[in-house]
C-alpha cells in the first residue's frame, strides 16, 4: 500500500514539474519577442503615408503605417532603420500636461528606454516619445 501512494506522489510531482517547465518556456517565448519600433515621419496632408514609410524603411521591415495620431505619418518597423529612434506621439501637450508629465508618460510606457519632450512640429505641440527597443 505505501508503495502505490509513494509511487502516485510521484507520478503527480513529475506531471507538475513538466507543467511547470512548459509554462516558462512559453512564457520565455512571449518575452523574447521585440516589440516593433514606430517613427513619426511627417504630415499625411503632404506625403503619401505608406510610400514614405516604404522609402524610409532601409533594412527594417515595414509591419504597417497609419495617420492616425492628429494625421501625423507613423510607420511601425520590426527594428530601427538605421540612423533613427524610435518615436511616438502620446497626446498633446498642454498647460495640464506639459514637459514633465509627457516625460513621465512616456517613462511609463517604455520604461528605462523612453524620454517624453514637448515638440512643435507640423502645426501641432504634442508629445514627442522617443525610445529603445
Amino acid at each position: 500500500m505505501h508503495y502505490s501512494m509513494v509511487n502516485k506522489m510521484h507520478r503527480s510531482l513529475s506531471f507538475f514539474v513538466i507543467y511547470a517547465l512548459v509554462i516558462a518556456v512559453q512564457l520565455m517565448q512571449v518575452e523574447a519577442k521585440p516589440s516593433p519600433c514606430n517613427v513619426i515621419l511627417g504630415s499625411c496632408f503632404t506625403d503619401n503615408c505608406s510610400k514614405k514609410c516604404m522609402d524610409y524603411r532601409g533594412n527594417s521591415i515595414l509591419l504597417s503605417s497609419n495617420c492616425n495620431f492628429y494625421n501625423l505619418c507613423t510607420c511601425e518597423y520590426d527594428k530601427p532603420p538605421a540612423g533613427r529612434s524610435c518615436t511616438v506621439g502620446m497626446g498633446l501637450c498642454t498647460d495640464i500636461c506639459g514637459e514633465s508629465c509627457c516625460d513621465g508618460n512616456c517613462k511609463g510606457r517604455y520604461m528605462n528606454t523612453g524620454t517624453g519632450v514637448c515638440v512643435h512640429d507640423y502645426d501641432l505641440y504634442f508629445c514627442k516619445c522617443v525610445y529603445l527597443r
